[in-house]
């Protein structure tokens, strides 16, 4: 892992403590992380802020007819699985992305426009909804602003034989919304067989409290797969620090049986 992947990890980490989590510099560092690149954070702060600063009208339907219908930022329907679909940074370049990407991109313009927006993890296609008016929501892949009812029929013709819950449509908090983003890259990669890359969205993942043994094997085997078995000892003693007391105990384990292995 190079000097800036820790960095970014750090950085993530710290700002998982932080109340609220502010998503724009959270989801730049998961972005440069799973990346390995080192993002300017102030050069893309000051994209959202020129992108705010084109919103003529200030109001919900402004921000999405500015961004969407002004701007051409749009639902990536032709390689919709791409890793690129979930960094912020790619998203604001190339105008394309996935619902939560692009959700988080109108929160974000919403914010600095003085609007307040929440993030609704509906299973299937995340939402943006009004705070002032909470039956008006943002479908961000068509970039269109939806009722609470076109909502529900969409979940229904995502999911014709579930059972439609009014909790779908409840907000979720910013930590919440980056777990939703690292669950999407875990299954993006480990459908593609990605170890590689795999790896740094299992070390970002597991900074949310503490650690699930089941992620810290996941993550153990990944870097074992690909020769970094020392890095994985490693990072099961630290994890082990960080856990409740009957986790630590396995994931100390965990470490010892690797460090065994490089004698």
């Amino acid at each position: 892992m190079t000097s800036s992947q820790h960095s970014d990890l750090d950085r993530f980490r710290q700002l998982l403590l932080k109340a609220p989590v502010p998503l724009d510099l959270a989801s730049l560092a998961l972005s440069g992380h799973c990346q390995g690149r080192t993002l300017n954070f102030d050069g893309e702060l000051a994209k959202l802020d020129a992108l705010a600063e084109q919103v003529s009208t200030r109001t919900l339907q402004g921000v999405v007819e500015c961004l969407f219908d002004g701007l051409g930022f749009a639902g990536d329907e032709l390689d919709y699985f791409a890793p690129r679909n979930s960094y912020i940074d790619q998203v604001i370049e190339h105008k394309r992305g996935i619902p939560i990407s692009l959700g988080v991109l109108v929160i974000e313009v919403a914010h600095r426009c003085s609007i307040q927006v929440l993030g609704v993890s509906m299973p299937g296609h995340f939402l943006v909804q009004e705070y002032e008016d909470p039956n008006n929501f943002v479908n961000p892949f068509t970039g269109k602003m939806i009722t609470r009812y076109e909502a529900q029929e969409l979940f229904v013709r995502l999911h014709p034989s579930a059972e439609f819950k009014d909790e779908f449509l409840a907000p979720v908090a910013n930590q919440a919304v980056l777990s939703r983003m690292l669950n999407n890259l875990r299954m993006i990669h480990l459908k593609g067989r990605s170890t590689k890359e795999l790896i740094p969205v299992l070390e970002l993942a597991l900074c949310f409290g503490s650690p699930s043994v089941a992620e810290a094997r996941q993550l153990a085997s990944a870097l074992e797969a690909v020769g970094r078995t020392d890095e994985a000892a490693r990072h099961m003693d630290e994890l082990a620090t960080r856990s409740d007391q009957r986790a630590a105990d396995e994931i100390r384990a965990l470490a010892t049986r690797l460090w065994s292995r490089l004698n």
